[in-house]
């Protein structure tokens, strides 16, 4: 439904809720060449209010993203996906333009892997946010697993990953509920534009910027949206997603789990 659609009408904006992709990769990330232009062009589609580009280990395209999405079909937000030698990590600041490059502050990686706890809690100092990403993936060369329950700086869990394996999901949705810590859901988009909306995260309320990302994700005012696949032959203006059915948020243990595939001990 669209956000001028009839079960929203009479609604203040502040409380509309909206659906962000945020973790989203472009041609700014070593290894994947899609343009953040169509990434948003394809998002306005999908009916996504915004996307989050999480680039690889680098801010450095936040002045660039900022500016297409200035005027662009849905909000543009810049993030930061850090690998580390303890998994890997979303990292959100109020103003990511001003962060220094990761290299300044914790030399090269090139040989060695940033260190887990230093590097989260740099980003904590430096007035950012962090989730735990894809912690239970084993395909990710060196995966966080059991190693998120001893980290206190974070403020959720990407749970529902549109590109991870169902017990991968289900691992990092146990681990959330354990760590009492909301989860979000997130398309992963890297190699194909195709990915883009198969997962998302649900805020109650506007988010209009960085500064607002942040504090809502440190609130943990959200929760995640695993969507199917999107209907053949999708037109401009179509929208995936129907806000009358996410207006207002779950209690605890209301969230849905990703359903199927075999959840096994965690290690």
């Amino acid at each position: 439904m669209r956000r001028t659609g009839r079960a929203l009408e009479g609604r203040r904006k502040e409380d509309i809720p909206v659906i962000i992709d945020l973790h989203v990769h472009s041609r700014y990330t070593r290894g994947c060449d899609l343009d953040p232009a169509l990434i948003l062009r394809r998002a306005k589609d999908l009916g996504l209010d915004g996307v989050c580009f999480t680039e690889l280990n680098s801010l450095d395209a936040a002045a660039d993203l900022h500016a297409l999405g200035k005027n662009g079909p849905v909000k543009a937000f810049v993030g930061m996906e850090l690998t580390t030698d303890r998994g890997h990590y979303l990292c959100y600041f109020p103003d990511p333009e001003a962060v220094p490059d990761p290299v300044q502050m914790w030399g090269s990686n090139a040989e060695r892997a940033w260190p887990a706890r230093e590097t989260v809690d740099s980003v904590r100092k430096l007035g950012g946010v962090v989730v735990a990403a894809h912690p239970y993936d084993r395909e990710t060369p060196v995966a966080a697993g059991d190693f998120v329950f001893g980290l206190k700086e974070l403020v959720g869990i990407e749970a529902y990953n549109a590109r991870r394996k169902v017990h991968v999901n289900n691992l990092a949705t146990e681990a959330a509920e354990s760590l009492h810590l909301p989860s979000i859901g997130s398309s992963d988009t890297r190699g194909d534009i195709a990915e883009l909306g198969k997962a998302a995260t649900v805020f109650p309320t506007e988010v209009e910027n960085e500064a607002q990302l942040c504090a809502a994700l440190q609130k943990g005012r959200f929760w995640p949206l695993l969507f199917g696949a999107p209907p053949p032959g999708l037109s401009s203006g179509a929208t995936g997603a129907d806000r009358s059915k996410v207006s207002g948020a779950p209690k605890r243990g209301d969230r849905d789990r990703p359903r199927g595939g075999h959840r096994g001990r965690r290690r």
